[in-house]
């Protein structure tokens, strides 16, 4: 990753009102794309972490000028593509420091734990290359909340108006990304979001939205609906609310999907939610049915009466469960048409392109240690962590293209005197002619300099061992270039 062709081309729509700031910004986040413990490590000099400080620090820089260029890059991208998955998500940014606190930083889950919240709108090709982030939200509660009790605070939120709340942050983000869609109209894009986003505010929007803007929400209310019609029949279902619908619904088909295990929660507000309950590893065989149901209107304080909405809902319930487990159990509100099993299947796989997002969050936590960087104020935190964040997109970036596209050169995304260095370090045959190998072959070598054991019943490399083999990488190529300069290619 220290090829910097990817941060030119990235960042060329920068613009801080000098030059001289504009190369400054590349040239730290060509220092933050070196996988490192803390921004000393990555920088690796005295001069490279003063003028990282000296960026974060600029009154002329913010977090959401780095992050400008990268949404206007990755727009681009998704323009090139037939269809595109916008995947908004909530992570919080734990900077819980007891020594040093972060001014500026506002209560999480709970009241001892601080920071801030990041929701990106993350897209993802239909191959499941990651493109980037189109658009994102970053805010922080009140750091210095009034306090009440349980009861106060929930007659609190009640009399607040919906865009008062928190959760307006859905709204305001899918209507971004219809926004985008109206930009792009030869490609059409679905937005997916969990189940946070089941409100009927996002749903009455869809009324108005662009013809090439779709919607995926996983449900987790029983909703009261005024009729409902079998998507097989095309007949009448009875039912007061969706559940009791789709007990009179018939059954498309039966799919059999992956389920990745999850520990149980650490949260408390997690650990009574059935969705959040820990699961094992294993194929689930679902039962699908799908459904058209006209949402019963409802009364909003400072919005007024949300009319009735007509909508498709895919249901998708695991058969039989291993003891003691949940059954998977999804409520698919969508746009999407649900014709055929074909469309029904297309709703289901957007569903999971949901996933890919958290891998993504991982990455930028775990792997490029997002909460562990030293700023004394928010404002420089934001600069610094967008800067990771577009690095973060990066390393899933070229984890996903190995995957769609695995027969592709390496050096597509490599220099290719830095794919020589690794080649002849982890002593790689040569191909006929001095041809490098492919990304997916170059990065399984990349992945086990990072301690990734490539037996066959293994998958993929992932983000974790691929963070280790990138810090190793950039140790190669630097000792080649100042040992063996001329001799680094294959």
């Amino acid at each position: 990753m220290d090829d910097c062709d990817w941060i030119d081309s990235e960042f060329q729509s920068v613009q801080l009102g000098d030059a001289r700031l504009d190369r400054r910004l590349k040239r730290c986040i060509s220092d933050v794309a070196k996988i490192g413990e803390s921004t000393p490590h990555r920088c690796q000099n005295l001069a490279g972490l003063k003028a990282t400080y000296r960026l974060v620090d600029n009154p002329k820089v913010n977090y959401l000028k780095v992050f400008g260029p990268h949404n206007l890059a990755t727009r681009e991208r998704c323009g090139k593509r037939e269809k595109v998955y916008l995947v908004q998500d909530t992570t919080e940014i734990d900077l819980t420091k007891p020594k040093c606190q972060v001014e500026g930083v506002g209560p999480l889950s709970t009241s001892s734990r601080k920071g801030f919240f990041f929701h990106p709108l993350y897209a993802i090709s239909e191959d499941g290359v990651a493109l980037g982030m189109v658009d994102q939200t970053v805010w922080a509660r009140d750091p210095n909340p009034p306090k009440r009790t349980a009861d106060e605070a929930k007659k609190q939120r009640r009399e607040m108006t919906f865009e008062e709340k928190e959760s307006c942050r859905w709204l305001d983000t899918f209507q971004q990304g219809e926004q985008i869609a109206r930009c792009y109209p030869q490609t059409t894009f679905v937005q997916v979001a969990d189940s946070e986003a089941d409100m009927l505010e996002l749903f009455e929007d869809t009324k108005t939205r662009a013809s090439n803007c779709h919607l995926i929400v996983r449900g987790c209310q029983g909703r009261r609906i005024n009729w409902a019609k079998d998507s097989v029949t095309g007949g009448a279902i009875d039912g007061a609310t969706l559940p009791e619908a789709f007990r009179g619904a018939s059954q498309r088909f039966e799919q059999t999907i992956a389920i990745v295990a999850r520990d149980a929660p650490v949260m408390p507000a997690q650990r009574k939610k059935p969705r959040h309950q820990a699961r094992t590893a294993r194929d689930a065989v679902l039962s699908v049915r799908a459904i058209t149901v006209d949402l019963m209107a409802k009364q909003r304080l400072g919005v007024g009466k949300i009319p009735s909405i007509k909508i498709h809902v895919v249901e998708a319930k695991e058969i039989d469960p291993p003891d003691g487990e949940l059954p998977v159990h999804w409520f698919l509100w969508t746009t999407l048409p649900i014709d055929s099993d074909q469309d029904v299947r297309s709703v289901l796989e957007g569903y999971r392109m949901r996933w890919p997002v958290e891998p993504f969050f991982m990455t930028l936590k775990s792997g490029l240690r997002a909460e562990s960087m030293q700023y004394e104020t928010l404002e420089r935190y934001l600069t610094a962590f967008a800067m990771l964040c577009v690095v973060a997109w990066r390393v899933e970036y070229l984890k996903t293209a190995a995957r769609a596209n695995p027969d592709a050169s390496c050096a597509d995304y490599f220099a290719p005197e830095d794919c020589g260095a690794v080649l002849r370090f982890a002593g790689f045959d040569a191909k006929a002619g001095g041809q490098l190998p492919s990304i997916s072959e170059f990065l399984v070598l990349v992945a086990q300099l990072g301690g990734y054991l490539n037996r066959k019943s293994q998958g993929p490399p992932g983000a974790k061992t691929l963070w280790r083999g990138m810090q190793q990488f950039e140790m190669i190529t630097k000792a080649f270039r100042a040992f063996a300069p001329k001799t680094c290619g294959v």
